[in-house]
């Protein structure tokens, strides 16, 4: 197969031989025969680079052809990118090709508005036939100083641009190619102080909390060969909010596709394929994708249901509406109302996850039973101390994934968090009619899981006891006729209940990034991003009740940023989950 003209123009094997990890951003990924024409020098000619990062901003609706002449190596991985080819919803899609050495992120959209959501550091950029409409600043913003730029377009306005914004640009037969020269203003809070190679410590982390949130951050970094402690005060993983016997999973959806829905699409989506990756292990998770039905909870919200419906027109496989008739038939026994039905939904195990996270990876050091009273730092590192000022563990990096107790260790970082009880109902599967669906409305009924179905949870804002209340039992049982409505409480018989305290956020959305300097407080203009942050203290905390569909993406974020990596999704999400933005606000309503 004859190189793409971009790749011959821009002598990517030669850049890429040396580095440690490439960066390649694609604005015009239309079929992928220039993402297959780099693939197949890639596993010609990787050298010592280790891993190969492709941004691609494409249109959904046309998938690549595996079909056509490729080299003898390349069909099972053109094969394997049709094969993972993603549903056609907006937002960032990440496929991992050639064991996790390759990874793909395609950004559904249009280039000229997409380039500004994308956070990343680039060793090249190649630039297709929609250049001209390309924002020459947005691209210099994604170019490391050194990045090589070729392209198609020859229009005179838009090379000069290209030169105002730092690019150095030659002719080289009928293309563009320039070499960005000036050096770009930070676009992240890092370096981590963890990837100097020079450094005894390189790679290290200790991530203190064992229960979804840790559990998908130490995951997501052991697979990119750091040495991870994994520290948790009880003997076991998931015992906290984690523990639970079901957790429900499916997208959030919104009229306005704001931060939340985005963010949850997303989240949703990368669940799902972590689910399918660890099926295959050897200690597989226990989850079930038998679809969710979100049931309106009033007339006026199956009415907003049917706008959003009209307005976003989702991909039958992702979200369908249907009427009170439609889900009667779909789940074969009368229910209260229409609503979603989501597929790809189900219920999933928390703790069976944790565990198949940590057997995956079992370099990880797991240091279980031990509790951190504080944190201290010396010498760059950080140190987890128990109540007997024992050092449980010290690197450069510390993740708190120990929910609202993280507040507790770091207590000046603007952390803010609601302790929220709340209590599932376990109930006889044998009394139930048989569900072939997730139940949700004001509430949630799981199927049958070894004959026991999850009725919950409550939301009891300023209650702190810890063990099961016959109230909290009745007032879940009241939410069955809101479910199934010809189903009498009273006849079904409570055999159990588990309690679980979730730590909410003001605006309900995860935390997860580095946090800011302790003791910091000042005017910060331009955003979270410019908050001053303390060097090596991360979070992934703040999942509230639904860590099952955040924690995962949540991990791979927090891997990117401490790794140095693009960003999984688009930087104005980033920003919204990033645990300054609480500083930043505050600094804001000062200001005015």
């Amino acid at each position: 197969m004859t190189d793409h003209p971009l790749l011959a123009a821009s002598d990517l094997p030669g850049r890429w031989r040396e580095a440690d990890a490439f960066c390649i951003l694609d604005t015009d990924f239309a079929s992928g025969a220039l993402f297959l024409s780099i693939c197949s020098r890639w596993l010609q000619s990787r050298g010592a680079c280790r891993r190969l990062d492709y941004i691609a901003v494409c249109d959904p609706q046309t998938p690549p052809d595996p079909s056509g002449a490729f080299p003898s190596e390349l069909p099972p991985l053109a094969e394997a990118l049709a094969r993972q080819w993603p549903l056609p919803l907006p937002g960032f899609h990440r496929i991992e090709l050639d064991e996790g050495r390759l990874i793909l992120t395609l950004v559904f959209g249009n280039a000229e508005q997409e380039l500004r959501r994308i956070r990343a550091g680039c060793d090249a950029l190649l630039v297709g036939a929609n250049a001209a409409t390309l924002s020459a600043a947005a691209l210099a913003r994604l170019a490391k100083p050194g990045a090589i730029l070729a392209s198609l377009c020859r229009d005179p306005g838009w090379l000069q641009a290209l030169n105002h914004s730092g690019f150095e640009i030659s002719e080289n037969g009928p293309l563009t190619t320039g070499i960005f020269r000036t050096q770009k203003r930070r676009t992240s809070p890092l370096p981590s102080p963890a990837l100097d190679p020079r450094s005894e410590h390189a790679r290290e982390a200790i991530v203190i909390g064992a229960g979804l949130a840790g559990t998908s951050a130490a995951a997501a970094l052991a697979k990119r060969g750091w040495k991870v402690s994994l520290v948790e005060r009880h003997h076991a993983p998931a015992q906290e909010a984690s523990g639970n016997l079901a957790a429900v999973f499916s997208p959030m959806l919104s009229k306005d596709d704001g931060p939340a829905a985005r963010l949850s699409r997303a989240s949703f989506l990368s669940l799902k394929q972590e689910l399918l990756t660890l099926s295959r292990s050897a200690e597989p998770p226990i989850w079930s994708d038998c679809g969710v039905l979100q049931l309106a909870k009033t007339p006026k919200e199956e009415a907003l249901f049917a706008e959003v419906a009209k307005q976003h027109r989702y991909p039958v496989d992702y979200a369908t509406l249907l009427s009170r008739e439609e889900a009667d038939r779909d789940l074969q026994q009368p229910v209260a109302a229409g609503g979603w039905l989501f597929p790809g939904g189900g219920w999933l195990n928390p703790a069976s996850l944790c565990r198949a996270r940590l057997a995956a990876h079992p370099g990880i050091r797991q240091l279980f039973g031990n509790g951190v009273l504080e944190l201290r730092r010396k010498d760059g590192l950080w140190q987890a101390v128990d109540a007997g000022q024992n050092i449980l563990a010290q690197a450069p990096v510390l993740v708190l994934a120990n929910a609202y107790e993280a507040a507790l260790l770091a207590p000046r970082a603007g952390l803010h968090f609601k302790k929220v009880r709340g209590q599932v109902t376990h109930l006889s599967g044998a009394s139930l009619p048989p569900l072939r669906r997730v139940l949700s409305r004001d509430g949630y009924l799981t199927p049958s899981i070894d004959g026991v179905c999850g009725l919950g949870a409550t939301y009891d804002f300023d209650s702190q006891i810890s063990a099961p209340t016959e109230q909290s039992d009745l007032n879940n049982l009241a939410r069955l006729p809101q479910l199934l409505p010809d189903l009498n409480p009273q006849n079904v018989p409570i055999c159990g209940a588990r309690v679980g305290f979730r730590s909410l956020t003001p605006d309900r959305m995860p935390v997860v990034g580095p946090l800011a300097c302790l003791g910091e407080r000042g005017s910060f203009s331009g955003g979270p991003l410019n908050v001053p942050r303390e060097p090596g203290l991360y979070a992934l905390i703040g999942l509230g009740s639904r860590g099952a569909v955040w924690s995962t993406l949540a991990g791979e974020i927090l891997a990117c940023l401490l790794n140095g990596e693009p960003a999984p999704v688009a930087a104005d999400l980033l920003d919204s989950i990033d645990p300054a933005r609480f500083l930043f606000r505050e600094s804001a309503k000062a200001g005015r």
